[in-house]
């Protein structure tokens, strides 16, 4: 009886192994790197696109975005001024041909609207990238710096930007309600945690328009707290890497209590701001004018703000899914049984993989996962990880014992922060003969 039980076993085997191996290739490793549209490029540091753009910033725009809202007066929440200010920035946003949209929020007694332009990402992923500023000011300052600046960024931005693809998703939004307590953005961020909004990371521009000394004009400051400082990592590298068309450093500070991206940080979500790097007597005062700011330094702050954005947002990635290498194996008829993967990044020399990893091990007839036991604990083989790979990641599940049967081995990586646009899937097969003994089909 046991010889014919044997015999079955290794009949069964064999009729698997040879029905498996008459399956597309397709069906047993499925790399799903194909939905790029814009394909990796060997440009080295640089991308001829981010050059492009930068190349169209416009100083005389940014100038006339900054006077065109200062004389509108001191706009604060509430106030028919603002209303005006926001028509200005809805119509300038309209002229792109992105959605742009009006976004009403009420915090107590506080009203206002927030305004939103979309430009969808032609990626497989929801992924979304903010760049912000905020269009109200207090009730005695004209808000040329803080923040008319920065909202002429991102009208500059949208205008560019609007005429190129993205992996991503980028919104462009202007809130109201900031100087009151950062209104706008908190009912924002609030509704887009309800409704499971995947924002991968959301950089403000708060004051970015004064400089007076040679130092000054050199320097930015990128805020970020220690969740949020891949963006910083991100903004450094551009600068350095485009310095000939920004001309500025990157200085990290800790995070910023007082700017529209912490509304994110508060819900979970990673956020940075801008802020020049000098101190202005200016701030908050009737003298917060055009003729107190630096618009050279501006451009190179919108400058150094496009590039970053477009590189969040992956115009061209320096890493795709095709990569990275996926290498699943079993230890033939091995006491004990274990299971091993290992993820290669074949570009390690130039860029890491910011990617979560899912490991799933199930049996097929049974359809659920097949069950690991250690000790005296049973664990469902259903792993997730996250990781920075650098050149290779290795996963070895070993000193286990498994159901017996066929099984299913999947992997499945996405990328995160920087790297949203990573997706790889594979799979194979195996055959567990008994708690101790595991066979992995090779993979054609």
């Amino acid at each position: 009886m046991k010889r014919n039980f044997q015999f079955f076993v290794i009949t069964s085997i064999c009729i698997i192994s040879i029905i498996l191996m008459t399956i597309p290739i397709s069906s047993l490793s499925v790399n799903h790197s194909s939905f790029y549209s814009i394909k990796y490029k060997n440009f080295g540091a640089t991308s001829p696109d981010i050059i492009e753009m930068i190349k169209k910033v416009n100083k005389t725009i940014l100038r006339n975005h900054v006077q065109t809202i200062q004389d509108f007066g001191p706009h604060p929440t509430g106030s028919e001024e603002l209303k005006l200010v926001g028509d200005y920035i809805y119509n300038e946003l309209s002229k792109t041909k992105l959605p742009v949209e009006y976004l009403s929020w009420k915090y107590e007694k506080d009203t206002g609207e927030n305004i939103v332009a979309t430009l969808n990402g032609i990626g497989k992923t929801d992924g979304i990238i903010i760049v912000c500023a905020h269009y109200d000011t207090i009730r005695i300052s004209p808000g040329a710096d803080d923040d008319g600046s920065g909202v002429a960024i991102v009208l500059m931005l949208a205008e560019i930007m609007s005429n190129y693809s993205f992996n991503t998703t980028i919104k462009f939004i202007l809130f109201s309600g900031e100087e009151q307590g950062l209104l706008g953005s908190s009912v924002y961020a609030k509704n887009a945690k309800e409704n499971n909004e995947n924002i991968i990371g959301v950089l403000a521009l708060d004051k970015v328009g004064y400089a007076v000394t040679a130092e000054e004009g050199n320097k930015i400051i990128h805020h970020s707290n220690i969740e949020s400082k891949w963006m910083v990592d991100i903004s450094s590298e551009v600068a350095s890497n485009y310095y000939d068309y920004i001309e500025l450093e990157v200085i990290h500070w800790s995070e910023d209590p007082g700017s529209d991206h912490l509304s994110f940080v508060n819900e979970g979500y990673h956020g940075t701001d801008f802020v020049r790097y000098a101190i202005n007597p200016y701030y908050h005062t009737s003298e917060d004018i055009i003729e107190n700011m630096n618009i050279t330094y501006l451009t190179k702050v919108c400058n150094l703000t496009l590039a970053t954005i477009s590189k969040i947002a992956c115009l061209n990635p320096i890493i795709n899914s095709e990569d990275l290498k996926i290498i699943m194996k079993g230890r033939i008829l091995s006491r004990p049984a274990q299971i091993y993967l290992k993820i290669e990044n074949n570009k390690h020399g130039i860029d890491t993989a910011n990617v979560t990893i899912n490991v799933k091990v199930s049996n097929i007839l049974r359809n659920q996962y097949v069950q690991a036991t250690k000790k005296h604990y049973n664990i469902p083989c259903k792993w997730f990880l996250t990781k920075e790979i650098d050149e290779y990641f290795e996963f070895l599940v070993g000193g286990r014992k498994y159901n017996r049967g066929l099984f299913k081995f999947e992997v499945i990586i996405k990328g995160i922060n920087d790297d949203i646009h990573l997706y790889k899937k594979q799979i194979t097969y195996g055959w567990i003969l008994n708690k101790l003994r595991v066979i992995m089909f090779p993979r054609l």
